[in-house]
């Protein structure tokens, strides 16, 4: 696909991704916060007694994020930069359903708007082909510029998402999965314990489910510009794949097929919400918080408001009624469960217009850095450093990422093309489909596929 094409598609998705991977908390509409803990260059030397005039200021680093918890992390965690080096770093909230739109923007026209943000991996290889975005690279092994300390393997397989002809163009951070969580107090009271295989979880939802009380066995999120997000756990973990190996289709066949029924047949027969095509991340977390659903699948980052007593329900001890565990598979021969899961994969770059740049870089190095990336946990986020992941303070805080270090080595995510941001629209409109009704799950998969093979041949990717 042509660069020019590249930018025309990007610029005709405005507000039709705005929820992924790792979704947020709701939009908070409020300024863009600015993080100035400590003056700019507060450690360089006074100027000398000469006629030279005083050094300049150093020119603050944006860098943009999306409204979430993601954003509220950032600033905490930008004021530990700014109090280590003096340099100041401006953090731009963009609302969620704006997000993209924005950075496609941006990354399309050569704005000069951020030195940095924070990307998702779906979209990279058409950023890439756009020459949107600065490769890094340039700087890592520029040792003027670069940390004596980095290294690339602490970033383990997670720079693979962002490497395209040899260049590195991302920084990894917030690499997550998510969780089934589940009533520990309505499991226990129904002699049931958390579903290991899909069959178990069907049956959990319909001896869960009382409706006349307000509670559904489960709960799914099919929002439009979301489902995508929540049926891949559905997905992936029935044995079925958006697309093979080699980038062939693989939606409609029968493991894709069986997994869209299995989803469809929750709300069919009444075992969730009935007005799940408006749910997403937010309304998922509300419908376990507020104890409207018994279980559901939910990304690890809610983690801190799933288990909030302030945000959640507790018992009159105070302990969380919401427990986590691993989301379902498939039982072997053996007795043994197979499980492969979905995640998102996320990171920092640098728009290559931005001007900026070595500065913005020595932010993002030092904010996916042991010691960045520790702050970066500490505070809630998930940490794409596992020197940092496997921090003895960070797991003992939060002992999910020791099931997180569980999952990854069988977790995927959505397929990193340069026709990925068209073919994630055309995935979540099927997945609606099937479950409103509007077409039985093989025809709604069927239809999927043929757009996708059209998207997938012009790309290149399959003949």
């Amino acid at each position: 696909m042509t660069s020019y094409k590249i930018l025309a598609v990007f610029l005709a998705l405005s507000m039709l991704l705005a929820a992924c991977g790792s979704p947020a908390a709701p939009t908070v509409e409020q300024p863009a916060a600015a993080v100035t803990e400590a003056p700019a260059a507060a450690t360089e030397a006074p100027a000398a007694a000469t006629e030279a005039p005083a050094p300049a200021a150093a020119t603050p680093i944006v860098v943009a994020v999306w409204s979430g918890p993601e954003h509220d992390n950032l600033v905490k965690v930008a004021a530990e930069y700014t109090k280590a080096t003096g340099k100041e770093v401006i953090v731009e909230e963009v609302a969620r359903e704006a997000y993209f739109d924005k950075l496609n923007t941006v990354t399309a026209t050569c704005g000069k708007d951020y030195d940095a943000f924070y990307a998702m991996s779906d979209f990279i290889p058409a950023y890439v082909a756009a020459k949107g975005l600065k490769d890094l690279n340039t700087f890592f092994e520029d040792k003027d510029v670069a940390s004596p300390d980095f290294n690339l393997a602490d970033y383990g397989m997670a720079t693979s998402f962002f490497t395209f002809e040899g260049k590195l163009y991302v920084l990894p951070s917030e690499g997550d999965t998510a969780w089934l969580w589940y009533r520990k107090d309505l499991f226990d009271k129904a002699g049931l314990k958390p579903p290991e295989t899909w069959d178990e979880f069907y049956e959990a939802a319909k001896k869960l489910t009382d409706p006349t009380n307000g509670v559904y066995g489960a709960v799914i999120g099919v929002k439009p510009d979301e489902a995508w997000w929540d049926f891949m756990y559905y997905l992936f973990g029935q044995g079925g794949e958006l697309l093979n190996t080699d980038n062939t289709v693989a939606i409609n066949n029968e493991a894709g097929v069986k997994a869209l029924t299995f989803y469809a047949n929750l709300l069919k027969e009444g075992l969730v919400p009935p007005d799940v095509s408006t749910y997403g991340y937010v309304e998922i977390l509300e419908s376990l918080s507020k104890g409207k659903a018994a279980m559901g699948i939910e990304w690890m980052a809610a983690a801190q408001d799933l288990l909030s007593c302030e945000k959640s329900l507790c018992d009159s001890n105070g302990n969380p009624l919401l427990g986590y565990t691993l989301t379902p598979g498939i039982k072997q021969s053996d007795g043994t469960i197979k499980r492969h899961t979905g995640g998102s994969q996320w990171g920092w770059a640098i728009p290559a217009c931005s001007e900026n740049q070595a500065e913005a870089y020595k932010f993002i190095e030092w904010l996916t850095s042991p010691t960045g990336a520790k702050f970066w946990a500490l505070n809630g986020g998930i940490p794409g450093n596992i020197k940092a992941l496997s921090d003895t303070e960070v797991v003992a805080k939060i002992p999910q990422f020791a099931l997180l270090a569980e999952v990854m080595p069988y977790r995927s995510i959505f397929p990193t093309l340069t026709v990925s941001p068209e073919m994630l629209p055309i995935v979540n409109e099927g997945i609606v489909a099937a479950v409103t009704g509007t077409k039985d799950p093989q025809t709604a998969a069927d239809e999927m596929a043929a757009k996708l093979i059209e998207l997938l041949k012009k790309g290149g990717y399959i003949q």
